[in-house]
């Protein structure tokens, strides 16, 4: 798919094929894939900030995600969030991240254009306790993480360890940071937990170690939002202009290229994005190095914060997307029709592990449902055919399992209600996203056959 009908569908819901020419001219502007991210991330801050009062400060999701939930699309019911806007413009800030035992999660810091630059968690086996999270307005500091338990050969971050446990240094003033920790069973004493680990978590406003030459705008839903063109095309120049300037590429190669398109508005066409991984069984995989962390990759930047914004590193998950449909990653399915998914064996994970295939609508969201079952997973009680559990306490074969997926309105026999996912009522367009949180060298290095899907008459009693 070439960049540019890829950017005109993304931006205007139009079908490639259907694409004006104006808006094949329109989408040569680089401007637009550059400064893409910065509309969902105003779309993010915004309510963030405003239920927070402010950037800096956490704001912690109790409940899970539901039908009624659109603050990002294609959300998952499988963890609990924290989330906070970041702003360094004049203070550095202090990260206090609990101590997590036995459940999956992670601390992502992202960049102001969604880059997942950072992640402190399970994964990684990382060091809990107080960080430092910064921006050096100068450049100088490679963006990532500093550990002070690996500094003996750094003089200077040595002095500055007292107190903390390592620095987190940011590729721009602005950012997100959005915490997550898995759910094991979903009942009330397993969310308490997760409350209780979000209590313990923090984030406070220190002094600024460098100080930056020039006045920084901080930020504030004003700078985000006032004065801005309903017009998208319009609208991705303008936050460009207002949060590129503290927010500049972070390989510094790029910045006068980037700052010379900005300044002309027009520039030359973005290179077409990463191809995909091979697709196995028409499951879609991007690439190692097109996920979660995109460096000068611009276009895939751009898909990706359309397509499924604040995605993680792969080192984190997986999110393949199935492309067997008629319109490939959306599918269409009939009044009276299904789709059977039928895994080979269970996923293979690392610890910690889990794994979902959640249901949204045309519009990206969760799929209403009388059951409220937005995904089925590792968690659910999803059984083989001769009714004998996939996952729990007393099941130990590892054989192949089928997943249902109709409408909302159709219910299946009582033998298919547990390994059921509803599809929007009456049927019509839909999309599936299956995740692997904590994947198994295995699964990243294609070693597992994804599930073969087939489409057929619905189940009915």
């Amino acid at each position: 798919m070439k960049g540019s009908s890829l950017l005109c569908s993304s931006l205007f819901g139009a079908a490639v094929g259907a694409a004006s020419q104006s808006c094949l001219e329109e989408a040569t502007d680089i401007t637009l894939t550059y400064g893409y991210p910065l509309m969902p991330f105003v779309t993010f801050a915004v309510p963030a900030i405003e239920v927070a009062k402010g950037a800096n400060r956490f704001e912690h999701y109790r409940e899970l995600a539901t039908a009624d939930f659109h603050d990002v699309v294609r959300a998952n019911v499988d963890t609990l969030y924290s989330v906070s806007i970041l702003d360094w413009t004049h203070h550095d800030l202090i990260v206090n991240v609990p101590v997590v035992k036995d459940r999956y999660w992670v601390f992502p810091f992202y960049d102001a254009y969604a880059n997942n630059y950072v992640n402190i968690g399970s994964v990684n086996n990382s060091t809990v306790g107080k960080y430092v999270v910064r921006f050096d307005p100068s450049g100088k500091r490679q963006p990532g993480l500093q550990l002070c338990s690996q500094s003996r050969n750094e003089k200077k971050l040595r002095g500055e360890c007292y107190g903390v446990d390592g620095y987190i240094n940011s590729p721009t003033a602005y950012g997100i940071l959005l915490p997550r920790y898995a759910l094991i069973n979903g009942i009330p004493e397993d969310l308490q937990q997760i409350h209780d680990l979000q209590n313990k978590s923090g984030i406070h406003t220190i002094e600024a170690g460098q100080r930056s030459k020039h006045p920084r705008a901080p930020l504030t839903i004003s700078m985000l939002n006032s004065s801005i063109s309903s017009n998208p095309a319009t609208r991705i120049r303008q936050l460009t202009a207002r949060i590129s300037p503290n927010s500049p590429p972070r390989n510094v190669s790029d910045s006068a290229r980037v700052n010379r398109i900005i300044r002309e508005k027009h520039g030359q066409r973005s290179n077409p994005a990463t191809k995909p991984a091979e697709p196995r069984h028409d499951w879609d995989q991007l690439t190692f190095q097109a996920q979660g962390d995109y460096g000068t990759n611009y276009l895939m930047r751009q898909f990706v914060a359309y397509r499924g914004y604040l995605g993680l590193t792969q080192s984190e998950a997986l999110y393949p997307s199935y492309i067997g449909g008629d319109s490939g990653q959306t599918l269409n399915i009939g009044p009276k029709e299904a789709y059977i998914f039928k895994f080979p064996s269970k996923p293979p994970l690392a610890q910690y592990g889990f794994w979902s295939l959640t249901a949204c609508n045309a519009e990206q969201f969760l799929v209403s449902n009388a059951l409220n079952r937005y995904a089925l997973s590792d968690r659910s009680n999803i059984t083989y055919t001769d009714g004998s559990r996939v996952y729990g306490g007393d099941a130990h074969a590892d054989d192949s399992f089928e997943l249902l997926v109709q409408p909302a309105d159709l219910a299946p026999p009582n033998n298919w209600t547990s390994n059921w996912l509803p599809a929007p009522k009456g049927g019509g367009a839909f999309s599936l996203t299956l995740r692997f949180y904590a994947p198994s060298d295995a699964l990243r290095q294609g070693e597992w056959s994804y599930p073969v899907v087939r489409k057929q008459a619905a189940i009915v009693a």
